[in-house]
């Protein structure tokens, strides 16, 4: 799909899904309107379904791998799931469109923040000549430190499948947008870790 296309497309909250599997959404703080790249924590496979719905047309990027089965690909573009590629997303932030991205790439289902960040969030930001918006997202339960003895993947499966235990809502924080220059996207990547953990 072609940059136009997807920027004519207005991304649509899944609020049923919301509901069902987190409950209430509050937000805190508010984001510029126009190209912004929000960059958030990433505690929950649920969190995919909340940047529309706490910032109104964010496009969040999301594995390719999504986009290859031709059902789960027509729900994806409803939500403003975009593929993860650097170049589209510095596009479609020039054409005006906010985009979110989850800088470690994978769930932590503790919500601690172990895992390292990537470069890619400062790197799209520097390219497109936009703010970085700090977001973190906190979920009013999470699964005790008896996840650990698993792996990542296992952790994330067993957060899946006992999500019912875990809907107790969340909360949405915008933090203060700041630009970067990308001319040392490890420090300004450490940057944007401690503005988001600061949250």
């Amino acid at each position: 799909m072609l940059v136009s296309e997807l920027a004519r497309l207005i991304p649509q909250p899944a609020r049923w899904l919301i509901r069902l599997l987190i409950g209430k959404v509050t937000v805190v703080g508010s984001v510029p309107t126009g190209g912004v790249l929000l960059c958030s924590n990433h505690p929950s496979y649920r969190d995919v379904f909340l940047f529309a719905f706490a910032h109104r047309g964010a496009r969040l990027l999301v594995h390719p791998l999504v986009f290859t089965f031709p059902f789960l690909k027509r729900w994806a573009l409803r939500w403003g799931f975009v593929q993860v590629d650097i170049p589209l997303a510095v596009e479609l932030l020039k054409a005006g469109q906010p985009v979110a991205i989850c800088p470690t790439g994978l769930v932590e289902a503790l919500g601690e923040d172990l895992l390292p960040y990537k470069t890619g969030a400062v790197r799209i930001a520097a390219q497109a000549g936009v703010p970085l918006v700090p977001m973190r997202i906190r979920y009013g339960n999470y699964p005790g430190p008896w996840v650990r003895r698993f792996s990542i993947t296992t952790q994330n499966i067993l957060l899946f499948l006992l999500w019912p235990f875990y809907r107790r809502g969340a909360t949405v924080t915008f933090g203060e947008p700041f630009r970067v220059a990308g001319l040392d996207p490890k420090a300004e990547t450490a940057e944007l870790r401690r503005r988001m953990l600061a949250l």
